[in-house]
This record gives structure tokens, C-alpha cells and sequence, in this order.
């Protein structure tokens, strides 16, 4: 009797964390999403909080867990070697497509800025906006999302982490083909994470696709 009270409560833990975890998550999502901020420092200040700040202060406060087992660490540097390659050759199979066969570059969003005009305000933007950005969705949605699942949901995780993404990307108003290859990236930076267990290769691979992406771009429209 007593065995299977401990088993209960147990699982009643379990399912609290779980569901906590996944509450955690969506708030995180929903203000970076709906809090009013005013220009690209502020939405950055905000980026900070919700999607490092606030995911590192639960796995160690509430989860009382290593920053290790959430990808901050190169593990399996065989296997993420081997990954690594492979989706790139995915992605410019990808590029090809869609530069090829549909009009993602005539109403591609960078298209409509001025800063595509200067090549330094370009380098600014790639190299501080677009990599910070891609280090906070790595640290976000690989890192905290998808190790904290796996453990319960192994390789359907990368699914899940890919569907709240997507689900982000909605609340945003993004859900659209201008962000094609942010969509194909989250997937397969997650297969990446999943694979090498950590975050470095995913993180490097999103950052040469997204910049790559919008060279491509250029080159063939400027």
C-alpha cells in the first residue's frame, strides 16, 4: 500500500512539473508577444528576460538542474559533426527550391528595409540583431524546450519544440512565408540538438542558414 502511495505521488509530481513547465513556456511566449515595447532595444532588453533570463532562473531555481543536461555543453561531438553537414546539404536543397520556384523573393521582408541599401548597416543587423536572436530562440526553444521534454517524449520532442515555434511565430504575426527558413530551421536545428545533445551546433547552424539566407537573397535581387 504504501509502494503504490509513493508511486502515486510520484506521478502527481510529475504531471505538476510537466504541466508548470509547459505554463512557464506559454507565458514566456505570450508577453514576449503581446507586451508593448517601442523600438529594436527594448524588444531586445525584452528578448533577454523572457528568453534567457526567465528559462535560466527556472531549471535552476525551480527544476534545481544543470545547465549542462539543457545543451550548454559540447556533447557528442561525433554525432553533431556528422549532423551538422547533412542538414546543411538539406538546407541548400531548400535555398534552391525556393529561390527557384516560388516568389519568395519579391515580397521577401528584408527587402523592404532601408538597411539592405548600406552594407554596413546590413552587417550591424545581421551579426548583432539576427545572431542574438538566434542564440535566444536556440537557448529558448532547443535548449529549455526540447531537453526538458525529451526526457519524457525522446524524439517526438523535436516536434514539439518545432509546434511551439510555429505557434510563437503566430502570436506574431509571422506565421507567413517570409519566415520559410526561420520554420525549416527551428526543424532542423532541433534534429541537430536532439542528435549532439548540444546547442553549439544547433546554434551555429542557424546562424550560418538565417545569414546565408539573406545573402542569397541580395545577390540575386540587388
Amino acid at each position: 500500500m504504501d509502494i503504490n502511495y509513493k508511486s502515486k505521488k510520484r506521478e502527481e509530481i510529475f504531471n505538476i512539473e510537466t504541466v508548470t513547465t509547459l505554463s512557464v513556456i506559454l507565458i514566456c511566449l505570450l508577453l514576449f508577444a503581446f507586451f508593448t515595447v517601442k523600438g529594436s532595444f527594448q524588444q531586445v532588453i525584452l528578448g533577454l528576460v523572457v528568453f534567457l533570463l526567465l528559462p535560466l532562473l527556472y531549471i535552476k531555481v525551480i527544476l534545481k538542474e544543470d545547465l549542462n543536461n539543457f545543451g550548454f555543453k559540447i556533447n557528442k561531438w561525433k554525432e553533431g559533426f556528422f549532423i551538422f553537414p547533412v542538414c546543411l546539404l538539406i538546407m541548400g536543397g531548400f535555398f534552391y527550391i525556393i529561390f527557384s520556384y516560388t516568389n519568395f523573393s519579391q515580397n521577401y521582408f528584408l527587402g523592404k528595409y532601408d538597411m539592405v541599401n548600406s552594407y554596413a548597416y546590413l552587417f550591424v543587423y545581421e551579426f548583432l540583431i539576427v545572431n542574438l536572436f538566434v542564440f535566444l530562440y536556440e537557448v529558448f526553444f532547443r535548449g529549455f524546450v526540447m531537453f526538458y521534454f525529451g526526457k519524457r517524449f525522446n524524439v517526438y520532442t523535436i516536434f514539439i519544440q518545432f509546434l511551439l515555434f510555429l505557434i510563437f511565430l503566430d502570436m506574431m504575426g509571422r506565421l507567413s512565408m517570409d519566415y520559410v527558413f526561420y520554420m525549416m530551421t527551428a526543424l532542423l536545428a532541433g534534429m541537430i540538438a536532439y542528435k549532439s545533445k548540444s546547442l553549439v551546433y544547433s546554434y551555429l547552424f542557424s546562424i550560418i542558414v538565417l545569414i546565408a539566407s539573406d545573402i542569397i537573397y541580395l545577390k540575386l535581387t540587388k
